[in-house]
């Protein structure tokens, strides 16, 4: 694993491990996959490149789906519990999300943050590149020689769109809550989230190019929601 997602996956652990019941300790879990079923299995988008050829390579994707090697699982999609009361929460410590710029990419794809916490945008490459927020809050950082660092407060919730202004097929996605419930599934498509008050809540799943579900749950105290959520078809 790289540093950067290594870091990635410290910070989301130690946002999900710190989120508790106010006033108690009797919390549940939500696990599951995302699993894409249809018959024809799409592939990510591919353009040709004439930017930086010579660092970025002639070819790319927009990484917008991508599947478990040889399997059905969905990487990148974006799981969160919705629905549960302000009233039954602590407010969750701010963390850090670090967006690397690297061979000509953003790494990782997508991400999950709380309000308040800190976007890290890095430059590892030779080569002149932004990391450009569309969203709840539009911001631009230029990160023009390699090594550049820039630090950015996520003030605001919702699903931010980051792309580069210089290489057009970079693209990544960061969702910002109110709260820690949230997960980006795995290279097998796969995601836990836990330290959930119990309750009846909606699980809602968000991909860029296969589109949204809605699922209710149920979190009992102690205990472990499991679940599938399968795509026949991406978005029309």
């Amino acid at each position: 694993m790289s540093p950067t997602l290594t870091r990635f996956v410290l910070t989301a652990l130690a946002w999900t491990t710190s989120a508790t019941l106010a006033g108690s300790q009797n919390v549940g879990a939500v696990s599951g996959t995302v699993r894409f079923t249809g018959a024809s299995v799409p592939g990510p988008t591919r353009i040709s490149n004439t930017t930086d050829p010579q660092v970025c390579g002639q070819e790319h994707t927009l990484e917008d789906i991508v599947l478990e090697p040889g399997g059905s699982g969905v990487r990148y999609a974006i799981v969160a519990v919705e629905g549960i009361p302000k009233d039954r929460l602590q407010p969750p410590p701010p963390g850090v999300v670090l967006i690397d710029n690297t061979s000509c990419r953003f790494a990782p794809h997508a991400a999950v943050a709380t309000i308040g916490s800190t976007l890290e945008a890095l430059n590892s490459d030779p080569v002149l590149h932004t990391t450009h927020l569309y969203g709840p809050r539009e911001t631009n950082i230029s990160l023009p020689v390699q090594g550049t660092r820039v630090s950015r407060r996520l003030d605001r919730p919702g699903l931010y769109v980051i792309k580069c202004d210089v290489h057009g097929w970079m693209q990544a996605f960061v969702r910002v809550d109110a709260h820690p419930f949230h997960a980006v599934t795995g290279d097998n498509g796969g995601f836990t989230i836990d330290g959930i008050p119990p309750g009846q809540y909606v699980l809602s799943v968000w991909h860029e190019k296969l589109g949204r579900r809605e699922v209710p749950i149920r979190v009992e105290a102690g205990a472990t929601e499991r679940l599938d959520i399968d795509y026949a078809a991406p978005e029309p």
